[in-house]
């Protein structure tokens, strides 16, 4: 009798390990799931602003420390014309795609308005604006960065400076048909480069 209550002790024992092993695995399945859909939610809020599709925030959406800051400006790229629509669509995915550089979750990409598109460093200690005007592309940086973001901002922004190049001088088109076409009378992108702290890799 005693042996089939140690029997049966140890197989109850055994029965709740299992379930509570069970649980936990469906829980961290759970918060992944969760996760994935948060950012899928993030990138596919900004895809659809980025034509004309705005969501506004909710009352309870953090607004990050570097919003009400007054901005530094870092560089101005000087243009002939510029098309604002399509440019703004164009570096809006290509800041999307730099949203995990270097890690998961490093940047979130925001469409402030129709010209206007943010990246906010996941710390809220800053960020910087590209604004799309009638003369050219402008950066400027809000907040107080902090030493994480700024060992970051240069790496984002010569990719960034990247694609500008590629939109505005690479590839068969046409200069009337370009998104944008530079003020020839200087090298807008080095120049801007030149003022970043970390080189290009």
């Amino acid at each position: 009798k005693n042996l089939s209550c140690v029997i049966a002790s140890l197989l109850h024992l055994l029965i709740v390990q299992r379930c509570a092993s069970f649980q936990s695995g469906r829980n961290l399945m759970s918060q992944r799931k969760s996760n994935s859909l948060a950012q899928n939610r993030r990138d596919t809020s900004l895809a659809a602003s980025l034509f004309g599709k705005k969501e506004k925030d909710g009352p309870s959406s953090p607004q990050p420390q570097a919003a009400a800051s007054v901005p530094t400006r870092l560089f101005n790229i000087p243009a002939q014309s510029i098309k604002p629509g399509g440019l703004r669509v164009v570096l809006g995915f290509h800041l999307i795609g730099l949203q995990n550089t270097p890690d998961q979750g490093s940047w979130k990409a925001n469409q402030a308005s129709d010209t206007v598109l943010d990246m906010v460093f996941r710390d809220n200690s800053a960020k910087f604006s590209l604004t799309l005007g009638v003369e050219g592309i402008s950066v400027d940086r809000y907040g107080t960065p902090s030493l994480p973001y700024l060992l970051q901002e240069s790496v984002i922004l010569h990719s960034v400076l990247d694609e500008i190049n590629s939109i505005a001088n690479e590839g068969d088109i046409e200069a009337k048909d370009r998104l944008l076409q530079l003020d020839e009378s200087a090298d807008a992108i080095e120049e801007a480069r030149s003022t970043l702290p970390a080189r290009k890799a």
